[in-house]
């Protein structure tokens, strides 16, 4: 994992988090958005990946989000078997 100033990925974005303030009891749904994301980058730091396989995980978790927020995961789950 590529490191900026000894900083990790993480470090980072607990840093932005608190510095955009999402984590503050007065923010969006009393600040669990921000430590939501932070418990999502917590773990994510734990798996190991590379910047390749990063991109790609998140972006397979955005596509499925997606389909779950459209209702088109429930279509797919009805065409499969």
């Amino acid at each position: 994992m590529k490191k900026l100033n000894n900083m990790t990925r993480h470090d980072y974005f607990r840093d932005r988090l608190l510095k955009l303030g999402v984590c503050d009891e007065d923010s969006d749904y009393n600040g669990m958005i921000g430590k939501s994301v932070e418990a999502l980058s917590s773990l994510f730091s734990t798996q190991g990946h590379s910047g390749c396989s990063a991109e790609i995980t998140l972006d397979l978790f955005n596509t499925l989000m997606n389909e779950w927020k459209n209702g088109e995961a429930f279509k797919v789950k009805e065409n499969v078997g």
